[in-house]
């Protein structure tokens, strides 16, 4: 690994998430089964809205570097399509949406989180740094995203929360697709400093990892109704 990307996986340590509140009650049952599907109801709208950034990301690329595009669509076809024969993030998490009882003509009444409105205002100022620095900063998160996913997946299957393997499957696929995607952003870490410049790629991947706490705090608040933020510490 470059020491580029070891000073940016650094940032991972200002907002450290598998020790975020959020997965800590999941993983200690301190949530109910209710709860968490309130909680998953946030997941499913920034997930909603990251697939806008990946689709303009992509689109920039097309233009901007050849390494960049190589590096983000096959990102996209396994996140955003059904062309590579896998379902979509979406429709992943909306799985667990429906086993959960939230019907599909629900969808679009829920609102987002003070966190949520927060997570996803930073990730789309991120993008509009660059594709490059999109591309840079959610690697940086999916390589540590692939950690956590296999401890939320088997919570989530537990006796306790009773998720089947089929709803949960949006935590099982992203312990391996993430990792693949994280080595893809690492390997175009030099062109995207090329283009958009080492602060820019920094500053993004910083945000990144703060943006990606707010969500886990969106989720929780969500989950339990009060509008907490984690400091990354406690």
């Amino acid at each position: 690994m470059s020491d580029k990307a070891k000073i940016l996986k650094g940032y991972y340590d200002l907002f450290p998430f598998h020790r975020h509140p959020l997965w800590m009650a999941i993983k200690n049952k301190e949530l109910s089964k209710e709860q968490v599907v309130k909680a998953e109801s946030q997941h499913y709208l920034r997930t909603k809205a990251g697939k806008t950034l990946r689709e303009s990301a992509m689109s920039q690329c097309a233009s901007l570097s050849a390494a960049l595009w190589e590096s983000i669509i096959d990102t996209y076809y396994e996140e955003c399509t059904e062309e590579d024969g896998t379902p979509t993030h979406l429709d992943l998490v909306i799985r667990i949406l429906r086993e959960g009882g939230i019907e599909d003509d629900k969808l679009s009444y829920i609102q987002n989180t003070p966190g949520n409105i927060a997570a996803i205002s930073l990730y789309e100022n991120i993008a509009s740094r660059g594709a490059g620095c999109h591309i840079i900063g959610a690697g940086m998160v999916e390589g540590f995203y692939a950690d956590l996913c296999p401890t939320i997946f088997k919570a989530y299957t537990s006796s306790f929360y009773g998720f089947t393997e089929f709803a949960a499957e949006t935590y099982s696929i992203h312990g391996t697709m993430d990792l693949e995607h994280a080595e893809r952003a690492y390997a175009v870490i030099d062109e995207a400093v090329d283009i958009h410049g080492w602060d820019k790629v920094e500053s993004s991947v910083r945000d990144a990892f703060v943006a990606t706490s707010l969500h886990y705090d969106g989720m929780l608040q969500e989950a339990t109704g009060e509008n907490n933020y984690w400091d990354g510490k406690s």
